[in-house]
């Protein structure tokens, strides 16, 4: 084969059902120079079989097979065997049109992109309800022959991370070790490698031309959430990433922190979450410590609505939920406990209707 121009990797688990519509659409790319690396993730169902069939169709597929270790880790054998000089990542329950690699990849040689990303369908594909929508109002504009940089566009941090509407340059990547989160299940490990790029990448080109049917099986996404940790703990891996790499940027640590307003309103609006506020309360505190208030004044890019709900959960999370849910518990009305320090003392407040009674506790 001749020289690979994009590798496209394709992390696979559970997905028997729309697996062969996936690989069927690679094997229709325009682009002929591919290396296609399907990565059986430990799969229960048909899945491992259907990749060892397809690998001896076509040369240019390599089935891989090894123990359950999540998206993150799965990912991240593709990267280490890629050969491509552009690396693409592909969900093995969507499908791709079959121009996508071939122009995504004729952008990226044009402008020498690190990145190029492309718009995208969103495949609803639900019992009740089946379309194929483009969603329009994550458009931005700029033109397919300009490159630019995070910050000139920044509300890429806010949207969904889509990391499969795109195409990387493998030596970016390596330059600046940019791998998955290696965590179990999905984590969401793909919000700290769409930061990652986007902040590291000196060159980024984007056409607003939609080429990936993203489907979407479960539109209700706070329902889809099955764990609220994930996201909390996603925000501070990248909290963390941005502090280490001295991002400081006003609209893109802004735009992240609309990020941030987004899931927490996930979070908040699941059903099930009552027995859990406790800690649900102590994380939002955890990962709205670094919102910085200068940085929502600022920020450009940001509603005044968004300004004053991330105020708002900076300040007091408890209040911003219980007026999200449009409830205000009984019990907050008459009773509340703070703990309060003074000329080196520590002290509960407890407030009984309206009354305040302090208790000292200890000298810090």
């Amino acid at each position: 084969m001749s020289k690979i121009k994009v590798s496209v990797i394709v992390p696979i688990y559970g997905v028997e059902k729309y697996l062969k519509e996936a690989v069927d659409s690679l094997l229709a790319q325009s682009l002929s120079d591919l290396e296609i690396i399907l990565i059986d993730d430990g799969g229960k169902d048909n899945c491992p079989a259907i990749i060892d069939e397809y690998s001896k169709l076509d040369s240019r597929i390599i089935a891989i097979h090894k123990p359950n270790g999540g998206y993150g880790q799965t990912c991240n054998v593709g990267l280490n065997l890629a050969k491509g000089e552009y690396i693409a990542i592909m969900e093995p329950d969507d499908f791709i049109a079959p121009e996508m690699y071939k122009e995504l990849y004729d952008i990226a040689k044009e402008n020498d992109a690190d990145i190029v990303k492309s718009h995208f369908y969103q495949n609803l594909d639900t019992p009740e309800h089946k379309s194929i929508n483009i969603l329009e109002h994550w458009q931005i504009n700029t033109d397919v022959h300009t490159t630019f940089k995070i910050a000139e566009h920044p509300q890429f941090l806010y949207y969904h991370p889509s990391i499969w509407s795109c195409i990387y340059k493998r030596e970016f990547l390596n330059k600046h070790n940019i791998r998955f989160k290696e965590i179990a299940g999905a984590g969401w490990t793909d919000n700290p490698f769409q930061v990652e790029t986007m902040c590291l990448a000196e060159r980024i080109v984007y056409t607003p031309k939609a080429y990936y049917y993203w489907r979407v099986l479960n539109p209700n996404a706070s329902e889809e959430l099955k764990n609220y940790q994930i996201p909390f703990d996603r925000c501070k891996d990248i909290d963390t990433w941005l502090a280490k790499n001295g991002i400081n940027d006003v609209n893109v640590l802004g735009c992240y922190y609309k990020r941030k307003l987004i899931y927490t309103d996930i979070i908040f609006d699941k059903k099930d979450i009552a027995p859990k506020l406790k800690d649900i309360f102590k994380r939002t505190r955890e990962i709205y410590k670094t919102v910085d208030n200068d940085i929502i004044t600022q920020c450009a890019y940001l509603s005044e609505q968004d300004k004053t709900d991330l105020r708002l959960l900076k300040k007091n999370c408890k209040k911003y939920y219980y007026k999200r849910i449009g409830k205000i518990p009984l019990l907050a009305k008459l009773f509340s406990i703070k703990n309060e320090t003074s000329n080196n003392i520590k002290r509960k407040c407890i407030t009984i209707m309206g009354i305040k009674f302090k208790i000292k506790r200890r000298i810090v």
